[in-house]
């Protein structure tokens, strides 16, 4: 029998050390439903909100290349392209770390070509046996997504595709599957200023190999003053196959050259219920952005935080 056991310097009786043990525990837990389906390693580190600043998953045009729909990289009328980079990084206990980047350059006809490239990775999961001793080295476990895609806007429709293929490892187990997501925002239903927005994620042809993710949001105003003040609430759910879903409610605002964003998520998987907030904060400047997010941790962990930086070019 081979379990795995996450380190960091901990002594037993620490809660930190018991911490990693649970955290192990679990992982473990879903590994071993994972390679029983013959499924692509390093899907459940997908389920962070990577390049969300508390945004909906759908809605979120922070980050550049699209990730959770296709349709946001689409680019406006005074920008020719952007470049971007986001990284999250959970606590230690967890010791998960993601990063991606991401560009979208404008072609002709008013299509937006975008490529990202984003991966996820656990550290420190060594290899033991019936005692907390290693009898060898870590095991890698972790996970990489190649997107290609393109978008358009026309009138007050964004409509995006992408091409993705990820790659997943586990200790000697390598895999990967293709997948085609698309995606649709409408920014305003029957002339009021109500959006609302569909995608998919890991949309794969081979259904065995990856767990699907289907996404909608809706938004609306809630204050708007001038073009200095805009404050928009709403309400958005995702559905993970063979996972669970979960329900978030925020609210958005922008005031200048600053954005901020704050909501309560639910998440419920495997027939846990989990609640958190989260908080995004954004400076913009001569065509930068730098931006800073907190996600509360659940099952007791601490919270994670993200950065992000993008590039406007006109």
């Amino acid at each position: 029998m081979v379990v795995i056991r996450l380190t960091g310097g901990a002594h037993p009786g620490n809660v930190k050390y018991m911490s990693r043990l649970i955290f192990a525990a679990l992982a473990s837990a879903v590994l071993t439903t994972a390679a029983a389906a013959q499924q692509v390693p390093g899907r459940d580190l997908l389920e962070f909100p990577l390049g969300l600043l508390a945004e909906a998953p759908p809605l979120s045009t922070q980050m550049t290349g699209g990730l959770w729909n296709p349709a946001t990289s689409a680019l406006g009328p005074s920008r020719s392209a952007q470049f971007g980079f986001a990284g999250l990084t959970t606590p230690q206990e967890q010791g998960v770390r993601l990063e991606m980047v991401g560009g979208a350059y404008k072609l002709r006809h008013g299509i937006t070509g975008t490529l990202s490239f984003t991966q996820a990775s656990v550290a420190d999961i060594l290899r033991t046996e019936f005692d907390p001793q290693s009898v060898g080295g870590e095991i890698p476990y972790g996970t990489m997504v190649l997107s290609g895609g393109a978008a358009t806007k026309r009138g007050n429709t964004s409509v995006g595709i992408a091409a993705r293929y990820r790659w997943g490892s586990l200790d000697t187990e390598h895999s990967g599957a293709f997948s085609l997501d698309g995606g649709a925002i409408v920014d305003s239903v029957a002339g009021t200023p109500l959006r609302v927005a569909l995608s998919t994620f890991l949309l794969s042809p081979s259904r065995k190999k990856e767990d699907a993710t289907f996404l909608g949001a809706v938004d609306l105003p809630v204050v708007h003053r001038d073009s200095t003040l805009l404050v928009r609430g709403g309400y958005s759910r995702s559905q993970t196959e063979s996972r669970g879903h979960e329900d978030y409610l925020f609210a958005t605002s922008a005031y200048r050259q600053l954005d901020l964003s704050a909501g309560l998520a639910q998440t419920t998987i495997f027939g846990h219920v989990n609640r958190r907030m989260r908080l995004g904060f954004g400076l913009h400047y001569a065509g930068y952005t730098v931006a800073i997010g907190r996600d509360d941790g659940a099952a007791g962990f601490p919270a994670s935080y993200q950065f992000l930086f993008t590039r406007v070019f006109p």
